[in-house]
């Protein structure tokens, strides 16, 4: 017996591709329990391709989903990498965020991607919270709540279908579901007040079709203490959100890979789990074809949940088709300075005063080892400063020993970037890359008599001193190097020395 039903959506991981990516996803395209897909990474010629062989594959309508939260640029390679939402939320308005939303979905659309799994609108309200960093829009429910139903407006305006997540809210939690099962024991009238706010009012609003539950438990909202994705009571909340007379709410699990949705049985178990609470839509399981097996020779107790699941994929479905219909006979302005506009305003805020304008030399520091981080500001500093640009890597004295000593300098400007892991803790900031920054500024002030400042373009800013931006992308970097290089005045033409042997891991 076969899974007639369309309950699964693998992922593609062109990202880590071993040549085999693309010949798997074909084969799945044509099985019936296939909804749609999840897309990571790719170049943008290439995901165009997939997705329309993927489609015609299919031969009946599916969706191509992908994490957009920072543009379509976080998965694609050739579109736009847009700032991070802890930017947009520091500097942005809803016009931006809607402006945001569009674009990410215009160039998504460009490559055959009609789903955008974003906005996240968990609010951010354990400092200590190790996986949500610069993804959220901030601290405020009110300003989460209008931001992501901003930008969620701004995809359906172009065409594509935004998925809210991680309901009820991931903001609260210390610890990250992609290693472990957090538990957020705060009680019901702050979750209410705090972490249910945003998805009630984008739900209330109409703004999502769509949401994505967190594999976090909540005792204050299900006593049993299960997670969001197999808890039938806190599913039923986020439907109990959505207006009388509006079409019915499509439920996707997050990621069954992850740890928060590991239980004894398996990823079975956990699809059975999460189709008897409400969910409809198994995200990225690790093996589609054994769950499928599996499910289509589930009992009875479990046939209709998943014919309510297939109802709600088909509604899902025809809502994609409308919003692309509607694209066809109104094709909306787009407003493509909003990315600059935004990351200009969040610069200004953070930097304040002239007093960081022309450091005498510039360090860049990737904590990530993404390619092409700090590549626009290191190539405007170019024409104006010595700049250096270091990775943290398993030797930190080879980056350390790039450093060179400018004649004359006396202030320099240390600039890092970093993005959310749950290994690096609340920061988002790791061990390795705090003791570089340490080295450099014991170099600088023993050896150069130079002083320096920090700007942490980081989840949270590190200790009392220095700025603190949360988040990067190329746009903040132009918009850094406006205020760093606000003229044309004279540059000293020196020449460097090189750090003798044994300064650079001082």
């Amino acid at each position: 017996m076969a899974l007639d039903l369309p309950l699964l959506v693998p992922a593609i991981r062109l990202d880590r591709d071993d040549g085999t990516e693309e010949a798997t996803a074909l084969r799945r395209a044509q099985q019936p329990w296939v909804a749609g897909f999840i897309l990571f990474g790719g170049e943008a010629e290439q995901v165009a391709r997939l997705t329309a062989q993927l489609r015609e594959a299919a031969g009946r309508p599916i969706f191509i989903g992908s994490d957009m939260e920072r543009g379509a640029g976080q998965q694609v390679r050739g579109l736009t990498r847009l700032p991070d939402a802890g930017i947009v939320g520091m500097g942005g308005t809803p016009d931006d965020a809607a402006a945001l939303g569009a674009l990410t979905a215009r160039e998504a659309r460009s490559v055959g991607i009609d789903v955008i799994f974003a906005p996240c609108v968990d609010v951010r309200s354990e400092i200590d919270n190790p996986i949500l960093g610069n993804r959220s829009y901030g601290f405020d429910p009110h300003r989460v709540g209008v931001l992501g139903a901003s930008f969620a407006a701004g995809v359906s305006m172009a065409g594509a279908l935004p998925v809210a997540k991680h309901f009820p809210g991931h903001g609260a939690t210390s610890e990250d579901s992609h290693e472990t099962m957090p538990v957020v024991h705060a009680p019901r009238h702050e979750l209410e007040m705090r972490d249910l706010a945003p998805f009630e009012r984008l739900l209330g609003i109409g703004e999502v079709p769509a949401i994505m539950t967190a594999h976090v438990a909540y005792p204050a909202l299900d006593e049993s203490g299960t997670i969001a994705t197999f808890s039938e009571l806190i599913v039923e909340r986020a439907r109990s959100y959505v207006l009388e007379g509006m079409p019915d709410l499509l439920v996707f699990t997050d990621a069954m890979i992850m740890a928060g949705a590991l239980v004894e049985g398996g990823e079975v178990e956990a699809a059975r789990r999460a189709l008897g609470a409400g969910c409809d839509a198994l995200l990225y399981p690790a093996e589609p074809e054994a769950v499928a097996e599996a499910l289509a020779m589930a009992d009875h107790v479990l046939r209709a949940p998943m014919d309510r699941a297939a109802g709600h994929m088909a509604t899902f479905l025809e809502r994609l088709a409308a919003a692309e219909d509607e694209l066809q006979r109104f094709m909306p302005e787009m407003d493509d300075a909003a990315p600059m506009r935004v990351a200009r305003r969040a610069v200004r805020m953070a930097l304040g005063t002239n007093s960081w304008e022309w450091p005498s030399c510039l360090v860049v520091i990737d904590d990530d080892g993404i390619e092409d981080r700090g590549r626009v500001l290191a190539g405007h500093a170019e024409a104006h400063r010595p700049v250096h640009l270091l990775r943290v890597t398993d030797n930190p004295a080879e980056e350390l020993a790039k450093l060179h000593r400018p004649r004359g300098n006396e202030s320099w400007t240390i600039v890092v970037m970093a993005s959310a892991r749950g290994w690096k803790g609340a920061s988002g900031v790791s061990p390795a890359c705090l003791e570089m920054v340490d080295n450099i500024q014991a170099w600088l002030e023993r050896d150069i008599h130079a002083t320096s400042k920090v700007l942490w373009c980081t989840p949270r800013g590190v200790g009392a001193l220095g700025a603190h931006i949360p988040g990067s992308g190329p746009h903040l970097e132009e918009a850094l190097a406006e205020v760093f290089f606000a003229d044309d005045e004279a540059i000293d033409e020196e020449g460097f020395l090189p750090v003798e042997a044994g300064e650079g891991d001082a």
